[in-house]
């Protein structure tokens, strides 16, 4: 007999209540992993062109010097990452889905899927890779760097969520 844990323990912004609301149902756009993953859409448009040439610079060993661009690309995915995330999660609120924490990070983290699908495209038309070896390294690498962008953008669209989320529920009035 497994007993359901419905209690509701932590510091909250505003008052709540100690059990927990089911979540209605909705539409399959609204689904946490829907949300999830059409977020990372903008944020990849953002740094698109620049992932190109990072890529050429990367693997067909062409020096990069545009660095400041680089960072100028870094603020712009980050500020539309914390948008993207934003929006995202507003929409699961206003559809009563309070579970917003896994969906910011997923949100905000799939960018990084986007850039995967990139590195298989740029290694099929822009590379001359070929071998064993060299298609592992590639992808290995690749797949380290969409690891890392992952985390590093999910980070940053949940810590942004997470302040907009403490924001809006502090001026909430309860009587």
């Amino acid at each position: 007999a497994r007993v359901r844990n419905t209690t509701v323990v932590g510091e909250f912004p505003c008052q709540i209540n100690t059990l927990r609301r089911p979540i209605p149902d909705s539409a399959w756009y609204m689904k946490p992993t829907v949300v999830g993953m059409f977020g990372g859409v903008l944020p990849f448009g953002s740094i698109f062109i620049e992932m190109y040439f990072v890529f050429t610079s990367f693997w067909n060993y062409k020096f990069y010097y545009v660095y400041g661009f680089m960072l100028l690309v870094f603020c712009i995915l980050s500020i539309v990452t914390i948008c993207v995330t934003i929006v995202s999660t507003y929409f699961l609120l206003n559809a009563e889905d309070y579970r917003w924490q896994w969906t910011a990070l997923l949100s905000g983290g799939s960018t990084a899927v986007y850039v995967y699908v990139y590195a298989i495209y740029y290694f099929f038309t822009k590379t001359k890779m070929s071998g064993f070896m060299q298609t592992m390294f590639y992808f290995g690498y690749m797949g380290m760097f969409s690891l890392a962008l992952f985390i590093l953008c999910g980070t940053i669209g949940f810590v942004g969520t997470s302040v907009f989320v403490t924001r809006i529920y502090k001026n909430i009035k309860s009587d």
